[in-house]
């Protein structure tokens, strides 16, 4: 499976796939933390259309999230959702997007799910939603 992890700088996704053996590449406009001739340093927009089967996204959520709302109202900021929405259109089979509670006024399409860190081992809470394209819950 040809996957592309998209805007992660860390290197952890893209490597964890690799380790079970699919071809990964992760793109940030940054470089990664674990270096690799699979990490992509470049606008990831440049690279939807590279024939990829699957794509995991962590695009950025500062104005988004709703934890922000208040302030984005105060400081009169434009609430720019292109990133996110060019990602979750994009010509890919499967598609997951990962990103805090939008804001309202972001009005992005309802996510699929949200999930919980204890619910996967850790000790505390952060409500993580999820935008999935043909895969499961």
């Amino acid at each position: 499976m040809k996957v592309l992890i998209a805007c992660e700088m860390s290197g952890i996704i893209r490597e964890s796939f690799r380790k079970k053996g699919h071809e990964a590449y992760s793109c940030d406009i940054l470089p990664t933390e674990i270096p690799s001739k699979y990490h992509i340093q470049d606008d990831v927009l440049n690279h939807l259309d590279k024939q990829w089967d699957l794509m995991i996204a962590h695009p950025i959520c500062t104005f988004i999230c709703r934890n922000r709302a208040r302030l984005n109202k105060i400081e009169n900021h434009d609430i720019d959702t292109s990133l996110f929405m060019s990602l979750l259109n994009a010509d890919i089979d499967k598609i997951c997007i990962e990103n805090p509670v939008p804001n309202k006024a972001a009005n992005l399409p309802p996510y699929t799910q949200i999930i919980q860190p204890y619910q996967h081992g850790h000790d505390h809470s952060k409500k993580t939603c999820l935008w999935l394209k043909n895969l499961p819950k």
